[in-house]
């Protein structure tokens, strides 16, 4: 399940990735937890589409613990993983501003979701493959 290779950055970006993946099947206790930070409520909270994106999330885990193996084979979903994640908090950045009770989400998910894009973007495979050449 794990990077075999000689590369002790990818080993370390292979963990982070299932590490990652498996959490992810907690965000619905999270989001119970937290909901000021999560859940969304303006105009009124939405279950189906928190249930939803609480389900892409669950595919993304899912893709990075298949990643893990071999991240640099697999770099398309860390290339994914960056542009979803920043658009995605881009997005909620701005309704977190214009919808009215929605401003703790910018302690919440929307960093959550930059630092995922900046995190990967930093410790992309491609980038510890040559790092490592």
């Amino acid at each position: 399940m794990l990077y075999q290779g000689d590369n002790p950055a990818m080993r370390r970006l292979s963990i982070v990735l299932v590490v990652l993946g498996v959490s992810f099947f907690a965000l619905p206790i999270i989001v119970e937890l937290l909901p000021s930070l999560f859940r969304w409520s303006n105009p009124a909270v939405n279950m189906a589409d928190e249930h939803m994106i609480v389900a892409m999330y669950y595919a993304l885990g899912i893709c990075w613990i298949m990643a893990a193996k071999d991240p640099l084979r697999h770099a398309i979903i860390i290339d994914y993983t960056i542009i979803a994640n920043a658009l995605h908090g881009a997005v909620m950045f701005y309704y977190a501003i214009v919808l009215e009770g929605e401003m703790a989400h910018l302690w919440g998910d929307v960093p959550m979701l930059f630092a995922l894009s900046i995190g990967f973007a930093i410790y992309h495979p491609r980038r510890l493959a040559r790092a490592n050449a």
